[in-house]
């Protein structure tokens, strides 16, 4: 698995330099939006930065850019990744940094928006919130206020945004949560998360792939195996899928457990 997929923010990207304001109205908030920035993260990888928050739109250009990439590549060119508003580029010889950066700039000044963002798939899955599944849920009720009840419907009745994966193989970061759920991580990380919890932080949500460390809130878990090396597509999910989470009880967790999605 490349390693430059597991280079990616646990939180949210913070805005450094105000330059360009403007509202994203689908994501509902006021967000800076920056004129692309290019920039080396090593000699053979380039960084084009669309925004410096969240941004469904940046997002949307990403990963467009990404498409387009992956479906005309130039000589060299190894992998593109795209993340919340950005997307690195990898190659080797024949092509070098300066090349490329001028490619970069080209396509991005002629490209639409809205040009090859690719299959968007829509995915709705199952969830269970019941103990032991969601064990922080008390923790979010004490954080926002909220009754348990309250945050499983938020939780569930809204579409969430796959904005990338990272961190670890298979783990999607999705937003935005809703403000009345916007919940700091755990002072203490865990260094075990069952796999398929189902977590927030920040303004984000997420699902553990595989049992590994991690320091969101669980507050419920899917039955569904989101991450699997041996299918052609290994990750259930990819950048720009839509998902619903869907309530289920801890009878149905346990027939499905680690089922396959169909």
């Amino acid at each position: 698995y490349p390693r430059s997929r597991l280079r990616a923010p646990a939180q949210e990207p913070g805005v450094s330099v105000a330059r360009t304001a403007s509202t994203d109205r689908r994501a509902g908030h006021q967000l800076l939006v920056i004129p692309p920035r290019i920039y080396p993260i090593h000699d053979q990888a380039l960084t084009i930065e669309f925004a410096a928050a969240i941004s469904v739109e940046a997002n949307e250009k990403a990963i467009s850019l990404h498409h387009r990439l992956q479906s005309a590549p130039f000589p060299g060119f190894i992998e593109s990744v795209p993340a919340y508003g950005s997307l690195t580029v990898y190659f080797n010889e024949p092509a070098n940094s300066t090349g490329v950066e001028a490619m970069l700039r080209n396509l991005t000044a002629t490209a639409a928006p809205e040009q090859l963002l690719g299959e968007v798939r829509q995915h709705l899955i199952p969830v269970c919130y019941e103990e032991p599944y969601g064990p922080d849920l008390k923790d979010v009720e004490v954080a926002t206020g909220l009754d348990r009840s309250t945050i499983i419907s938020q939780h569930t009745g809204m579409t969430f945004r796959v904005f990338m994966i990272g961190f670890v193989p298979g783990f999607a970061y999705m937003g935005i949560l809703p403000p009345e759920l916007e919940t700091a991580r755990k002072k203490v990380p865990r260094l075990e998360v069952p796999a398929g919890s189902v977590a927030i932080a920040g303004r984000q949500t997420g699902i553990y792939p595989a049992v590994i460390p991690g320091g969101w809130q669980i507050i419920g878990r899917t039955p569904w195996k989101l991450f699997n090396k041996n299918t052609q597509r290994c990750s259930l999910l990819s950048a720009g899928d839509l998902v619903r989470f869907e309530p289920i009880t801890s009878e149905t967790f346990e027939q499905l457990s680690w089922a396959s999605p169909s």
